[in-house]
């Protein structure tokens, strides 16, 4: 299955900072998932009950591969596969900035993030690296649709404009969250339903997660899909193509 691995890796490129753009053109059927929470077992299992093909087939994650769950060490062990692809959350995040900032650590470690500090700091860093490897936004340009993938919220309502904002990275200014900041830990949309958010204008579709919900959520042209992982046994699982 090298070719296949190859065209995957090719079809895969930095478009702006913090985004990757897959063009699917080559592939077979594309899933997207909710937060995983070190529920590799369950995301076995699904895949399984899907007749998931590893060799020809592409999942994408909404984040969060960590915490609260049991299996962290498998579910990183995704990152290694050709078939899988994730962007960052923000328990990925706590994990970055646990080395620098012990508010951080202490928040992360009484929100599932205990197993993390109990390895080695060499494991630690390591693991540090691939997160910070990782997207906050992938977006697939399919032949007929784009869909985006953020962990938590979108509040730009142009696509474009939102990767742009992203592009300049957790920037502080009083009064105003950034667009990176926003897409790792934001809610407003999901929460507040007000008028102060519509459709995101340059995008068919955006798969989020973050905030559980009891099934597949649809808000505007954005769709909730973390439904509790290691909370509820469940996942949720959606073929884009």
């Amino acid at each position: 299955n090298l070719p296949l691995v190859e065209s995957v890796m090719l079809n895969k490129k930095m478009s702006h900072p913090f985004v990757y753009t897959i063009n699917t053109n080559q592939m077979g059927h594309i899933y997207v998932v909710g937060d995983l929470h070190g529920s590799y077992s369950l995301l076995m299992q699904e895949l399984k009950n899907l007749n998931f093909d590893f060799h020809n087939d592409l999942l994408i994650c909404t984040g969060d591969l960590v915490d609260r769950g049991t299996e962290n060490i498998e579910c990183i062990s995704l990152l290694e596969e050709s078939w899988f692809h994730t962007v960052r959350g923000n328990h990925e995040e706590m994990c970055m900035m646990s080395a620098h900032d012990p508010k951080i650590k202490d928040i992360h470690t009484r929100h599932g993030g205990e197993w993390f500090y109990q390895l080695s700091l060499e494991k630690q860093s390591e693991i540090r690296a691939h997160f910070q490897q990782l997207p906050l936004v992938i977006e697939v340009q399919m032949a007929h649709k784009i869909i985006g993938v953020v962990h938590a919220d979108v509040d730009i309502h142009d696509w474009n404009a939102f990767k742009h904002d992203i592009a300049q990275g957790d920037y502080k200014i009083s009064g105003v969250t950034s667009a990176y900041s926003n897409a790792l830990w934001g809610r407003g949309r999901i929460r507040e339903h007000s008028a102060h958010y519509d459709i995101v204008d340059g995008i068919d579709e955006i798969y989020l997660g973050h905030t559980i919900v009891k099934e597949h959520t649809k808000i505007d042209n954005c769709h909730y899909i973390d439904v509790g992982s290691s909370f509820t046994k469940k996942l949720c699982i959606i073929k884009i193509q």
